[in-house]
């Protein structure tokens, strides 16, 4: 009968534990985010053994795990309103603020967007002063698109090609 009861206490607390786990909602912390990249992307040759050895690939997830899904309150290029509610995968930084924060100079970042572009992994749109609220110049990087919940990065296309609607 001991052994019964050990079990049964056994299993109460592992529901509990269940229990506690699930129940509402817990908003994610940014240590449980995370950048999905499609096994088809890291099957094909010419991305594995190209870009994600270069440098500048730091550069694309640094855009990429940046890119604006929702209202911002400091949105000085109107990110959201501009660009998200339009279905494009976009994103706001000053070159100085990428390089400090990922410990590369201005130029190499620099660098790196003007390779991303000529690539085709990225798109960059030019806010002038005059356009933005904050009269400052912005760059905008456009990564994809998202149109009813489907993101579609454009280095997806870049490395194997547009997605053909009816498969």
């Amino acid at each position: 009968m001991e052994t019964n009861q050990l079990f049964l206490n056994v299993q109460r607390k592992q529901a509990e534990r269940l229990l506690k786990r699930y129940s509402g909602y817990i908003e994610p912390q940014p240590e449980d985010q995370f950048i999905p990249v499609s096994f088809c992307l890291l099957d094909n040759p010419k991305f594995r053994n190209g870009l994600m050895t270069k440098k500048r690939f730091r550069t694309y997830l640094w855009l990429r795990r940046h890119v604006v899904r929702g209202q911002k309150y400091n949105d000085p290029c109107g990110i959201f309103q501009n660009y998200c509610i339009n279905g494009k995968l976009a994103v706001s930084m000053k070159l100085y603020k990428i390089a400090k924060d990922l410990g590369l100079a201005k130029s190499t970042i620099s660098d790196h967007i003007r390779q991303l572009e000529n690539d085709g992994i990225i798109t960059v749109d030019e806010v002038s002063a005059s356009d933005a609220p904050d009269s400052k110049a912005h760059l905008v990087f456009i990564l994809g698109t998202c149109v009813n919940g489907q993101e579609k990065w454009l280095i997806d296309d870049v490395f194997n090609g547009p997605k053909n609607k009816s498969n």
